[in-house]
Formats: structure tokens, sequence, C-alpha cells
């Protein structure tokens, strides 16, 4: 498939389920030519086969290079669902609870103002924790006391002095520094968060393209991450070439990934944690992390283990804030990724969304794979 960055000519399909796939790249390519986004990935997948891969745009300021469809993508809050899975194969090799005190697991919630947050209520963002920074900056350095500096559990530690300010489990509030913690008690379980992502879930999964931290990552194949202006023009956030914006891997974000390797993720959540003849994840941890937990933690009505979801057995999905979304719908055995790399502005996702679920149907009949070019 030969990936152009602007914009070409369609020969439209006539059958409805075509062209409704149809519109819904339409959308993102009109988007693109509109300069209302500067490129952008998408991909769809129904029933284990892609019937949509396609890129659009530009990933640099300068318009030389183009989006291409093995595009590496910072994630962001994507890893969100990345690192609740590798929470839940903990669970499953009994050395985590998820309703055990945080505090069971790291020593320094060994407090009375963390003494009733479990993993659960980190996980749904139900903690009644507060804190609005991803770390507390400026970081710990290295130093005699501090010879393992800079270090995630290290930051994280810092946490533990917070005090909730609501009672746990009775309200909602996104919490990144809460999925920090996460891959804190990872790293402390395991000895490496990164490490236990790659044997656990990567490597078995074949996301060889997929890591958690920009160091290990090939910049050739990254995007700028665009920030738009108020007169409508773009500039340059991170850059490939550039340093992380952490010296660790986090909980949080962090994750980069490809788009085929992340629909190799939820592929394995769509068949209830199994994978070819591997079962990655157990079909009871796909079931908590893909529906509410309100019979929990009461506030969870919109929120299972690292997704956002709808209803009991619904569509699941999340959004990062460097510009990805991806949701996964098990009723039409579907998979839908818009994937950009633009700081706070939203391509039109919800648009692209209706029109992928209109030509997929449960009662249509199978989608061939189409290129709309």
């Amino acid at each position: 498939m030969t990936q152009q960055p602007h914009r070409a000519g369609y020969s439209k399909p006539h059958s409805t389920p075509y062209l409704s796939l149809y519109q819904a790249a339409s959308q993102i390519d009109d988007a693109v030519a509109e300069d209302k986004i500067p490129g952008a990935e998408l991909l769809v997948a129904r029933r284990g086969k892609i019937i949509l891969h396609q890129a659009y745009g530009h990933r640099n300021l300068q318009r030389t290079r183009p989006m291409q469809v093995d595009s590496l993508f910072r994630m962001a809050s994507n890893s969100k669902a990345i690192t609740a899975a590798g929470i839940m194969l903990l669970v499953e090799d009994g050395k985590l609870d998820l309703d055990k005190s945080v505090g069971t697991y790291l020593k320094a919630f060994q407090n009375e103002r963390w003494n009733e947050i479990t993993l659960r209520h980190l996980l749904t963002h139900t903690s009644g924790i507060r804190i609005k920074p991803l770390f507390f900056t400026p970081l710990i350095q290295k130093s005699a006391n501090h010879p393992q500096a800079t270090d995630l559990r290290l930051e994280v530690n810092r946490y533990a002095a917070i005090t909730p300010q609501e009672t746990e489990g009775k309200t909602n509030s996104y919490n990144n520094a809460c999925y920090n913690t996460l891959a804190a008690i990872i790293e402390e379980v395991t000895g490496s968060y990164k490490q236990h992502l790659d044997e656990r879930i990567y490597r078995p999964l074949g996301m060889f393209d997929s890591c958690n931290h920009e160091s290990d990552a090939d910049h050739n194949r990254m995007s700028t991450v665009f920030r738009s202006q108020r007169d409508g023009t773009w500039t340059a956030g991170w850059k490939p070439g550039d340093a992380p914006d952490w010296p660790f891997p986090r909980g949080s974000g962090g994750m980069v990934a490809s788009a085929r390797d992340y629909a190799l993720f939820c592929h394995m959540l769509l068949h209830k944690g199994r994978y070819g003849n591997r079962q990655i994840l157990q079909s009871d941890s796909v079931t908590e992390m893909t529906n509410p937990q309100a019979k929990y933690c009461e506030a969870a009505h919109h929120y299972g283990l690292g997704w956002t979801v709808t209803e009991p057995g619904g569509t699941f999905s999340h959004s990062g804030s460097d510009g990805t979304y991806v949701w996964v719908d098990p009723n039409r055995d579907l998979i839908g990724m818009l994937l950009t790399q633009c700081n706070g502005t939203k391509p039109p996702r919800n648009e692209f969304r209706k029109l992928v679920e209109s030509a997929c149907l449960t009662s249509a009949p199978e989608v061939d794979k189409i290129n709309v070019r």
C-alpha cells in the first residue's frame, strides 16, 4: 500500500458497508487537507481482520516526513490499559490483591492517609486522591541518601504524604499519579515495570514495536507532537530526537507503539485474553478490566480497570492527551483507532467512530479490506 502525505483521488465504493468506511476515512482526510490536524493513522479491524488501515498527512513541521502505516505514536493515557493488564497478571500470579491497601506493597504508604486506599481504587480513579502533577518537581537527584535517583519508586513515594480529599470509592476523579503508583507497585514486585510488560505482554503478542519509554523507541518512525496555536498554526512539542519527558517509565503514559501493535493488544482482550494458542490473560481478568467496577467502588460506573466503559459487556475505550483514541466493541467484534499526535486538539473522532460503526453493524455481511485511496 503506497502512502501519500496529501489527498489523492478516490474511487467511491457503492455498497453500504464500503461507503461508510470510505466516508469515515474521508472525514479524516478532509481534516488533514484543511490543516485541522497535521496527520493521522486509521486502523479498523473486525472479526480479526484489518478492514481499513490508512495514513494521512505529515509528522514533522516541515511537512517533509509523511505519516505512514508503520509510524510509532506516543500513546499517552492509552498506556493505562497496559498498566492495568500488568497489574492483573500479577494478581493471577498471586503476587497482588486488588483489594489490599497500597501500603501492602509500598512501605511508604503504610500510614493513616492511605490505609483504606486499595489497588482497585487506583485503577478506577476512585481513590479520593487529587494529585495534579504527574510527579512532584524538582525530581530527587542522585546523592548519598538517594543513590538510585532518578527513580520511579522514589518519586512515587512522595505521594504518600498527600491526604485524600474524598472518601475512597465514593467519587471519581481521573488521576495520573495513581497510575504511576501502580507502575511503582509493579516495579517493586517484579524489579522492572517495563521489563514485566515486555516479557508478559509485548513479546507473547508480537508487539515488537512497543515500549514504555521514548529512549527505547525508534525515533525515525515517530512523529512530532504538534500543539495548536490561536492563529491556527502549529508548533512543535516533543520531537523525535528529544530527551524523554521523564527520565524513567511511568504507568500513566509513556508507552510508544504502532497502530498494529496496539490492535494486537485489543484483539487479545476481545478474545477474553487469548491470542492464537496462548492465554495471555485469564478470561476473568479481561472481564474485570472491561466492565464497570461499581459493585466494588461506588463511583466507578463508567470505568473498568484502565478503560472507560459504557455498560456491562459493552464498548470500552480510551484516549490519550497526545491525540490517540481507541475503542473496542465486543458486540461487533470491532477495534477502531484514530491516532494523531496533536496535543490539545481533538480530531473528528466521534464522527469517524459513528461511520465505522455503521459499516460494521452486527447484521451486516463481512466487509473486505478497503483501500480508500
